[in-house]
């Protein structure tokens, strides 16, 4: 499932995770998964948005560097090979 595997590249393991199809008769939405985290303590729901939280802000950071960039000074320099 894509969504376990990005969770794990950002180290948040749901080893419980599981996604069970929900019948159309159920909701008006159209090939509606239910996503189930798991048994989860409160402790271990704060580690992993922390964990999250903390690439987030890793992630704003690196986007505003880039974006203060002009374009020139962006790309590689002019005339470089």
């Amino acid at each position: 499932m894509r969504l376990v595997n990005v969770l794990l590249r950002f180290g948040v393991n749901l080893e419980q995770i599981s996604a069970d199809k929900v019948c159309h008769s159920c909701t008006d939405v159209e090939d509606a998964y239910r996503i189930t985290l798991g048994a989860l303590t409160v402790d271990d729901t704060h580690a992993m948005a922390s964990q999250l939280e903390s690439f987030a802000l890793e992630f704003e950071q690196m986007r505003e560097q880039r974006c203060s960039i002009p374009a020139r000074q962006a790309g590689p320099a002019e005339g470089s090979a």
